[in-house]
């Protein structure tokens, strides 16, 4: 069921944010008013000319947008690394269009790790990969609809399908910054540890 991964996911991460995320951090009503609106308008479709859309999309271009912005990371490798996430993307559904048999297991879990793979490859903090992924995949979208389009076969643009990629692409790098927290505050705790029994020897 297409929206099954998005829409759960979604709502876990929204409840966290809103009720148990720290509230002196600055990013947490950003976070939640944008996971409410993509929420509310996945399932919204439109069309423009002679394509078709979920509103979902407006909601990641105008985040993309705002975040670049106002974090200035508008810069030529951001643009390069957000283009390599995109032609992996649209590569990959060429691929499964013209030779499906060679996706052995769920696509959107395919995708996803495709995506959270490069993002952690070309980024070192965690918010330059989440904006750069956000970038490649739904530029990939658009460019695998434009590509579609001109065969004439109907492909909306960040459908639920897309959604299910992405959050759990977003979901794998959560679960990897939490991974990189654990282990920076043990090995700290650690070699405070060390210091301290330093110190008593000495």
């Amino acid at each position: 069921m297409e929206g099954l991964y998005f829409y759960w996911l979604a709502w876990i991460a929204w409840i966290w944010v809103t009720f148990f995320m720290d509230k002196k951090k600055p990013e947490r009503i950003k976070i939640a008013v944008w996971l409410l609106a993509a929420i509310l308008a996945a399932p919204i479709k439109l069309s423009l000319l002679y394509f078709e859309f979920h509103l979902s999309a407006l909601a990641i271009a105008l985040f993309v947008f705002l975040e670049t912005w106002s974090k200035k990371t508008g810069s030529l490798y951001f643009f390069l690394s957000s283009f390599i996430i995109m032609l992996a993307y649209t590569s990959f559904l060429m691929f499964e269009l013209y030779d499906p048999i060679w996706v052995l297991f769920d696509r959107s879990i395919m995708l996803a790790a495709i995506g959270f793979y490069l993002a952690l490859l070309l980024h070192k903090n965690r918010h330059s990969r989440i904006l750069s992924l956000l970038a490649g995949f739904l530029q990939g979208e658009v460019l695998f609809s434009v590509i579609l389009w001109k065969f004439n076969f109907p492909y909306a643009i960040s459908s639920l399908a897309f959604m299910d990629i992405l959050i759990l692409s977003l979901a794998m790098l959560g679960t990897w910054s939490a991974v990189e927290t654990i282990l920076v505050t043990l090995s700290g705790s650690t070699t405070n540890q060390v210091e301290g029994e330093e110190q008593k020897t000495t």
